[in-house]
């Protein structure tokens, strides 16, 4: 049989740790999101594109309207992974990784046009 204060002990190490896994699953969750855009979206450009000899404008050109499909792919897989409580943050920093890496690739287009 346990105290009231081992119990409130428990408690407050188990939601310190709870706060600890949230934080390292949201900072996963952002990278995850990150790469995944940004493959997803070098990956359609190519498809987009087809041909070896195009110059850097126009991969950057066409990796930058196929963040039209890659974003909303990737930020609508965060938000499914999202909907599970145990990993509810994972799925908010894939959001935000998806968005961070669609400005990233925006940026990158605006300052190669």
């Amino acid at each position: 049989m346990t105290s009231y204060k081992t119990d409130r002990a428990r408690a407050a190490a188990m939601a310190a740790d709870s706060a600890v896994y949230g934080r390292r699953r949201f900072v996963s969750g952002f990278f995850l999101g990150l790469v995944l855009v940004v493959l997803l979206a070098f990956a359609f450009g190519f498809a987009l594109v087809g041909d070896l000899g195009e110059t850097l404008k126009v991969r950057f050109g066409a990796t930058a309207i196929s963040l039209l499909v890659a974003a909303p792919l990737t930020c609508v897989l965060g938000f499914f992974i999202g909907l599970f409580g145990k990993v509810r943050r994972l799925g908010m920093g894939v959001v935000v990784g998806a968005l961070a890496g669609a400005v990233l690739i925006g940026g990158i287009f605006l300052l190669v046009r």
